[in-house]
């Protein structure tokens, strides 16, 4: 274990938003990147892009290693500049970001969660404010979600310029939905565990899934439902591959 990274034997009392669910692996089609913040996918402060498109993040300051949802996640204590760095990736028209995400405490009024750290057009903020799950973009349209501090949440949201569609999904259900507006979402900037200005997460984060097309609701579920970090390895392909099996072999 490298720089940037405290591994660390943190009990949490988590309270599970799901009950128990058929086993599958979660959507691959349009899958850009994937970081399960587990520690055998992390290398010093190197967060491996499990997508196999290598878009590898950066640990920025120190985060702990604890148990997530799905095997470990990664802890983020409220402190300064301590946060994942996403790589650029371009103006998607089209995008879904997903994770697992659980606020320790909601006192402080801005955390992001997987969000951007400017103020410009196409910039989305994907965050806890205000006692809700948020999704802020910079032309004033927010959709939102009321939430509770120590509780595990699958959060996904869409964006859809051609139809102008903003959707926010919580649990594996459609909650709230907006304008999405023309411009491309811009996401040549993301960070996990911070928002513009610090606004920095006490909390934890697992799994996050970037692709660059709108996920159905159906997917999304399915997506909610997955309890291990299975993956088809070529989308589409009928032979019964996955990304668990090959990380054994």
């Amino acid at each position: 274990m490298g720089r940037g990274l405290i591994p660390a034997l943190v009990m949490i009392s988590l309270s599970w938003p799901f009950g128990a669910a058929e086993a599958q692996g979660f959507v691959t089609d349009g899958l850009v990147a994937f970081y399960t913040f587990d520690e055998s996918d992390i290398d010093g402060n190197v967060v491996k892009d499990m997508s196999g498109n290598g878009n590898d993040a950066k640990i920025v300051g120190e985060l702990k290693i604890v148990k997530g949802v799905i095997d470990e996640c990664l802890l983020f204590e409220g402190k300064a500049n301590c946060y994942v760095e996403i790589p650029p990736l371009g103006d998607w028209e089209q995008v879904t970001v997903e994770c697992w995400a659980y606020a320790e405490t909601l006192a402080p009024t801005y955390q992001g969660i997987v969000s951007t750290w400017q103020w410009a057009p196409g910039k989305v903020h994907f965050k806890f404010e205000s006692r809700q799950i948020q999704v802020h973009k910079n032309d004033g349209v927010k959709i939102r979600f009321d939430c509770e501090e120590k509780k595990w949440y699958h959060i996904a949201y869409t964006t859809d310029t051609k139809k102008n569609e903003l959707k926010l999904y919580v649990n594996g259900e459609l909650v709230d939905q907006g304008a999405a507006g023309s411009t491309p979402e811009n996401m040549n900037e993301r960070r996990v565990g911070s928002e513009h200005d610090g606004r920095w997460l006490h909390g934890m984060v697992d799994e996050v899934r970037l692709y660059n097309r709108v996920l159905t609701p159906e997917e999304i579920k399915q997506n909610y439902q997955v309890r291990s970090n299975e993956m088809a390895v070529w989308p589409g392909d009928k032979l019964a591959v996955t990304w668990g099996s090959l990380k054994k072999g």
